[in-house]
């Protein structure tokens, strides 16, 4: 009998839930109002970063793509039958990516996550068999980090989104959602790069702040999907198809990111391959 409740409640255990993955790293504000037969929907973009945005009303597509630029606003109309028109506002909903594809991307090389005068290992390079594969991840590199260390940006920037609010971890793959990261827009090189696994309550900045090169910007965690201490660092651009995909990236001294493989030692002005 205690053998069955025990291997009951070992059972449960397994089975238990997690909370609702709910924290989003930026804001879209929309309100909508009726004035006679269109439909007049206000958009506000809060981030300094361009935004695609996607808008239905229920099956029907209202916009694919429109863009809105970086803190911009704007108020679309919309022709709406009578009879169309009592209930179209509830059916509205709204979706958005980061960047425009039409910005040119014009890449420099990039300094390290982490200050000067310390040195890190790579415990994951491109194309990583453990969480590396997808059009998001592939060109994406993880450095070893411990909880508390500094994370520094990479390059001059705006802060484009932020998620600090998950204490979660785990080694299966339905705690991605619960991982803690810090976006930043390059405007000058129309890069994005993302700061991943970070501490609980870790970011130093908030959306719409301008870092410097090399500038703490919050600590590192391990939040998320990870069996390792770590910062998961990624390179991204929009793409045509509504996303945004890694892009391969290159360090100060030229040091190619695809060059990159698990064991290597890198610190700012060198690198030490194992």
């Amino acid at each position: 009998m205690h053998r069955f409740i025990l291997l009951f409640l070992l059972m449960a255990a397994a089975c238990e839930t997690l909370p609702p993955a709910d924290l989003v790293q930026t804001s879209l504000s929309a309100s909508s109002r009726l004035d006679g037969d269109s439909l007049r929907i206000t958009l506000a973009n809060p981030s300094p970063i361009p935004m695609r945005i996607g808008i239905r009303a229920g099956d029907e597509v209202l916009e694919e793509r429109f863009v809105l630029g970086p803190e911009g606003a704007s108020t679309l109309a919309y022709h709406v039958a009578d009879s169309d028109s009592s209930d179209i506002r509830s059916r509205l909903s709204y979706s958005f990516t980061m960047g425009d594809p039409a910005v040119p991307i014009r890449p420099e090389p990039l300094s390290w996550p982490f200050p000067r005068g310390r040195s890190s290992e790579i415990i994951q390079g491109y194309g990583g068999t453990f969480s590396h594969q997808s059009a998001y991840s592939r060109y994406a590199l993880d450095f070893r980090m411990a909880p508390g260390d500094t994370v520094v940006a990479v390059d001059d920037g705006r802060v484009a989104g932020v998620i600090e609010g998950y204490d979660l971890h785990g080694d299966d793959p339905e705690y991605r959602p619960f991982a803690n990261f810090i976006t930043l827009y390059h405007p000058h090189s129309g890069l994005i790069t993302q700061y991943v696994h970070l501490q609980y309550e870790g970011s130093f900045v908030a959306v719409g702040d301008t870092v410097r090169r090399g500038q703490p910007i919050g600590l590192a965690g391990r939040t998320g999907y990870t069996t390792v201490d770590h910062l998961h660092f990624n390179v991204l651009v929009p793409d045509s198809a509504n996303a945004i995909v890694a892009f391969p990236v290159v360090f100060e001294g030229d040091v190619d990111g695809a060059s990159l493989k698990r064991g290597d030692v890198v610190s700012h002005g060198n690198v030490n391959p194992d």
